[in-house]
This record gives C-alpha cells, structure tokens and sequence, in this order.
C-alpha cells in the first residue's frame, strides 16, 4: 500500500499537476538516482515495457500506476480529492 500522505519531491498531485509533469518528474529522479527503467518497473510491479512506453509519453496510464512509479523511485505522492462546490 503507498502512503496517502504530502511528498516533498512530487507535491500534491491532482487538477494542479497533470499526468504528464508527474511522470516527467519520476523520470528524472529515476534517472539522478541512477535506477535502471528495468530495477524501477520490477519495483513498481509493472511491466518494463509499460514503464517504458508510460515514461515516453508512448502510453496513458492510470493514477494508481504513477503512484507505484513514483514510490519505486522513492518519491513519495498523494492524491488529493476535493469537493468542488
């Protein structure tokens, strides 16, 4: 289970951050931290080719997948659900 709670490196992630700013961001800690696509999807429990395809704009993926991305590059992320009345 991934923690619902404020991460520091990604922020809140809901209408303020798109999916495409968010998997741009686990892309370059990814790549800082010197984790290969392959040991990060392992981690993720995805498929490689899915985490490939995801991080190059190639696939759309689901919220849940961007959270299990970001926790296998040791980002922490939230979604945040508003009532918006």
């Amino acid at each position: 289970m991934i923690p619902l709670s404020q991460t520091k490196a990604i922020g809140w992630i809901g209408d303020a951050m798109k999916k495409s700013r968010a998997i741009k961001m686990i892309k370059k800690v990814r790549h800082r931290k010197g984790i290969s696509s392959f040991k990060a999807a392992e981690d993720a429990g995805i498929n490689q080719s899915t985490w490939s395809r995801t991080e190059n704009g190639l696939r759309e993926t689901s919220w849940d997948v961007i959270l299990k991305m970001s926790k296998a590059v040791g980002l922490e992320a939230t979604i945040t659900i508003r009532d918006g009345d």
